[in-house]
C-alpha cells in the first residue's frame, strides 16, 4: 500500500479497518502522538490491554522478541497490537535491517505493528530510508507528518478557543503564532494556558502577552525588527532579556540570522522580477512562505549591498563565536550595533 495521508489514516481508524502495520514519522510530533493514542485506543480493547498490548523501545529494540509477540494470537480480542516507538530506521545496522525486514514481511493478520517516531527523526529520503520505506509501503503504511501550514494553525486555533469557551480572531491567532512558531505541542500548551486565563469570551491581545512566553526566535525576530525600524536602544534591551534568560549567544546569533537570510533571498527575487514566495520553492520555505512575505517588506528599505553587508556582518560574528573563546555578549552586542550602522547606509 502506497504512502497515505492524514485523511486516510483517520478512515481507516474511524471504520476500524486496520493495516497490519503503521510507520508514522516526519516533523510534528504533536500528530504524530496524537494518531499513535488513536490508533491504541482504537484497535484493541483495553480491557484486555495487558494480554493484547507489547510495547518496545525502538532504540534497543530486540526484534526477536518483537516477532515472537506478533505471531501470538490475541485473548478475547480480534487483534494484537505491537507498538514499536522511536526506532531509527534510517541508521539500522545489517543485522537489525534484515530482522525487521523478515518482520514486516510477514505480519499475521490478527497483528498490528505501529511505528511511531514521536521524539526522533529519520531520513527516509537517503537511500536506506527509501528502501526500508518501500517494504514498510508494501507491508502496511507509513504517514508522513509535516509542519502545516499557518492558515490551518489559524484554523486550529479558531477551533480549539471554541471548545474551550473562547474565540479568537485570525489577527489575534496569526500575532500568537507569530510569539510561539508552529509546533503543535507547544500551540495546544499555550491556548489551553490563555483559555485558562480568560476562562470565556474573545481572546484578545493583551490576554496573549499577559500569559504567553515567547520563544527565542521571537524575541530575536523583534531584536530583528527594532533593528530595521532604526531602534538600537531597543534591540540592546531585549539581547539584555535574552541572556538574563541564559540563551546561549550562538543559539541567539543563529535566530538573528534567520530573518536577515529571509530578507536577502526575499529581495532577490523581487529585484528579478519574482516573487519574494518563489524563493519558497528553492529553499525548503514549505509552510513558512510567509517569512519571505515578511521578508519583501522589511528588505524594501535596503539595497542589495546592504543586504550583503548585513550577511557579512553576521557570519564574521558566526566565526569569531565557533572559533574562538571570546565573550559572546560583547561580540553579539558589536554585532547589533554594526547591523544597526549598515542599517543607516554606513560602511564598516
Amino acid at each position: 500500500m502506497p504512502q497515505i495521508n492524514e485523511i486516510e489514516l483517520k478512515k481507516q481508524i474511524n471504520s476500524g479497518d486496520f493495516a497490519r502495520l503503521y510507520f508514522l514519522y516526519g516533523d510534528e510530533k504533536y500528530l504524530i502522538r496524537h494518531y499513535s493514542s488513536l490508533i491504541q485506543k482504537k484497535s484493541i480493547d483495553p480491557a484486555f490491554a495487558d494480554f493484547n498490548f507489547h510495547q518496545y523501545d525502538g532504540k534497543e529494540i530486540d526484534f526477536d522478541a518483537v516477532s515472537q509477540a506478533s505471531e501470538a494470537l490475541p485473548m478475547m480480542s480480534e487483534r494484537t497490537l505491537i507498538l514499536i516507538k522511536d526506532l531509527p530506521a534510517d541508521s539500522l545496522n545489517s543485522d537489525s535491517s534484515e530482522k525487521f525486514l523478515k518482520l514486516i514481511s510477514d505480519i499475521p493478520d490478527t497483528t498490528v505493528i505501529l511505528i511511531s517516531n514521536p521524539s526522533i527523526d529519520v531520513n527516509m529520503k537517503s537511500a536506506k530510508g527509501k528502501k526500508i520505506l518501500s517494504e514498510i509501503d508494501k507491508a502496511g503504511c507509513s504517514v508522513l507528518f509535516e509542519h502545516i501550514g499557518l492558515n490551518q494553525l489559524v484554523k486550529l486555533l479558531e477551533k480549539g478557543a471554541l471548545s474551550r469557551n473562547c474565540s479568537i480572531s485570525q489577527s489575534e491567532a496569526r500575532y500568537l503564532l507569530s510569539l510561539i512558531g508552529d509546533d503543535m505541542t507547544v500551540i495546544i500548551n499555550e491556548l489551553d494556558k490563555i483559555c485558562a486565563y480568560k476562562k470565556e469570551g474573545e481572546i484578545r491581545r493583551e490576554h496573549i502577552d499577559a500569559v504567553v512566553v515567547k520563544t527565542v526566535q521571537a524575541r530575536v525576530f523583534d531584536l530583528a525588527k527594532a533593528l530595521t525600524s532604526g531602534n538600537c536602544d531597543l534591540a540592546m534591551d531585549i539581547l539584555d532579556t535574552l541572556i538574563a534568560m541564559k540563551e546561549e549567544p550562538i543559539n541567539i546569533l543563529g535566530a538573528l540570522i534567520t530573518p536577515y537570510v529571509d530578507m536577502y533571498r526575499a529581495k532577490v527575487y523581487v529585484s528579478g522580477g519574482l516573487r519574494a514566495e518563489d524563493a519558497g520553492k528553492d529553499f525548503n520555505y514549505r509552510n513558512k512562505e510567509f517569512r519571505l512575505t515578511n521578508g519583501a517588506r522589511s528588505a524594501s528599505r535596503y539595497s542589495i549591498t546592504q543586504l550583503r553587508a548585513f550577511l557579512d556582518v553576521l557570519d564574521d560574528a558566526d566565526r569569531l563565536l565557533k572559533s574562538t573563546s571570546v565573550n559572546g555578549r560583547l561580540v553579539l552586542e558589536q554585532t547589533i550595533t554594526k547591523l544597526f550602522l549598515v542599517s543607516n547606509g554606513e560602511k564598516i
